[in-house]
């Protein structure tokens, strides 16, 4: 995979600003950021040995050519699609890039958006507004895109 960001990721590379941008924009479960230790830790038990260190040296740009087992490991550990890292090297990613991708890797959205297929608008309507309830009683916001503002899109 190329490192190189015509745009100016600067020395670290293009791989390290986008894992650095994970870091950054996708909360842990209890809404806080991850550390390396822990996404080191979840990527392992997903069956994808990765080790702090190592981690750590592609967050820098010490490190710039992982294999691509590494980069499943570190996409599923976040949550997020593996096209995050290797597709569109020109384009900055926004916060709304990365939710899509977390939806995106996320096969019980699949699972229920397919359900969803071919029944009828006045049936959508009320599985949405039982999802929104169901929000609300995890203490989410109803609608995900309002959690954006305060911080909250893409809680789990």
């Amino acid at each position: 995979m190329d490192d190189r960001d015509p745009a100016g990721p600067g020395d670290r590379g293009l791989f390290a600003e986008r894992l650095e941008e994970l870091f950054r924009s996708v909360p842990d479960p209890s809404g806080r950021r991850y550390t390396g230790s822990a996404i080191a830790r979840k990527s392992t038990e997903l069956g994808y040995k990765l080790g702090e260190s190592y981690l750590s040296q592609l967050r820098s740009g010490k490190a710039r050519t992982p294999s691509f087992r590494t980069v499943e490991g570190i996409a599923a550990a976040f949550g997020v699609d593996v096209r995050y890292f290797l597709e569109d090297a020109g384009r900055r990613r926004n916060r709304e890039d990365i939710d899509m991708m977390r939806l995106q890797a996320d096969r019980t959205i699949h699972e229920a958006a397919h359900r969803l297929a071919g029944l009828p608008e006045s049936s959508i309507t009320i599985v949405n507004e039982l999802i929104k309830v169901l929000r609300v009683q995890q203490g989410l916001p109803a609608d995900p895109a309002a959690g954006a503002d305060n911080g909250e899109a893409g809680r789990p």
